[in-house]
């Protein structure tokens, strides 16, 4: 088996094609990203005083005035509330002048512009966070009362652990695109995954017509090819990944080797979905080539590549979306350690990412293993 993974890693590096879209392009398209974002981003930036309007439609959860009331009060305010009526809350919006308007009523919802970015996303995090504890607190007063006091200092300590987190992290909005990039690296890797798959197939390439009458298991044969495709793609992406911590200096808010973790799970879904792109179908390699870069890409512009707001714009109408597209996750491992501090969330990523991979793999070996040839 180690002799077919060293001839697959001598294969897959003689691919020109392949070495430019996994290695040269995400490194050119950092250094882009490097210089168009370098001017804009300032990296000591605090977000106080987020404008936002309040609406009030109905009766509020108990507390919420005085949520509002207390974030908006101060030099050191999270919000700054310019109006409550719905009118002037129109107008401001559609001015860019405001980052998001609360409509108060027995639940609460929250509207955001157009090019949302960080900031409506905190605003979107507290309303979270309140309606999250209030359902909480409310539950446990009506069924356990006695409980209560101790539930409260659990929050307590909760909210001295996100607050200590949250100074600690980036809040350069622009990392978003740094995210994305390590994502879209690691799914542009279906293409890596789709020769492994094609060069095991005997209508489709003279190296799958030899593979097909050798006599190792087709199995063995294809985690042999996996196995050195995922080893290559994942040095390249953390290489990608070293010139954009060390060289550029992009503060990712996490250690190195959670990079190197996330990339790990990156570049594995990449290759699980390219692989069974290329078991699955009989059409020509360029056509397959076609359907990967389409829904590499695809995915990578829901998430927020290519607008950054995309990622709250979908959390806000369709947030099944963001649970299920793999390049979304991938950030979102991001976010859930920087931001919000979260191995919870991070885990929880995971688990949506190794589903992923499974049922990649499980319909490459059966699309594999009932593959018959009249004739070699």
């Amino acid at each position: 088996m180690l002799h077919c993974i060293k001839y697959e890693l001598i294969n897959l590096v003689r691919n020109k094609v392949v070495v430019f879209w996994m290695l040269g392009f995400p490194i050119v398209l950092g250094t882009l990203f490097f210089v168009a974002f370098g001017s804009l981003a300032d990296k000591e930036q605090d977000y106080k005083h987020i404008p936002i309007a309040v609406i009030e439609k109905g009766k509020a959860p108990e507390g919420f005035d005085i949520l509002i009331d207390a974030l908006s009060e101060g030099e050191e305010a999270l919000f700054d509330v310019k109006t409550d009526s719905p009118e002037e809350a129109e107008q401001l919006m559609e001015k860019g002048e405001l980052d998001g308007i609360i409509y108060a009523d027995s639940e609460l919802s929250l509207e955001v512009p157009g090019g949302a970015g960080i900031k409506s996303g905190i605003v979107k995090s507290v309303l979270e966070s309140f309606t999250s504890r209030y359902d909480i607190i409310t539950s446990v007063a009506e069924k356990n009362p006695e409980k209560l006091p101790q539930l409260l200092k659990n929050l307590e300590a909760e909210d001295n652990f996100v607050s200590s987190s949250y100074n600690d992290a980036n809040k350069d909005p622009y990392v978003q695109y740094f995210y994305n990039l390590l994502a879209m690296a690691g799914l542009m890797g279906s293409m890596m995954g789709m020769y492994c798959a094609i060069n095991h197939q005997a209508n489709l390439s003279a190296l799958g017509a030899r593979v097909e009458v050798s006599p190792m298991s087709k199995i063995k044969d294809i985690l042999s090819s996996l196995t050195a495709t995922l080893l290559l793609h994942n040095i390249f992406t953390d290489i990608g990944a070293a010139y954009l911590v060390f060289l550029l200096k992009i503060d990712f808010g996490v250690p190195f080797w959670v990079i190197i973790a996330v990339n790990f799970l990156s570049t594995l879904i990449g290759d699980c979905m390219g692989c069974f792109v290329g078991s699955v179908s009989t059409m020509k390699e360029g056509a397959k080539n076609g359907i990967l870069l389409a829904v590499s890409l695809g995915l990578c512009f829901l998430s927020g590549l290519m607008f950054g707001g995309m990622r709250l714009v979908i959390e806000e109408n369709l947030p099944i979306i963001n649970r299920i597209n793999p390049a979304a996750v991938i950030v979102d491992c991001f976010y859930s350690l920087c931001v919000y501090g979260s191995y919870e969330k991070f885990w929880g990523n995971v688990l949506v990412l190794a589903v992923w991979c499974a049922l990649l793999l499980a319909g490459s070996f059966a699309a594999t293993r009932k593959r018959r040839y009249k004739s070699l």
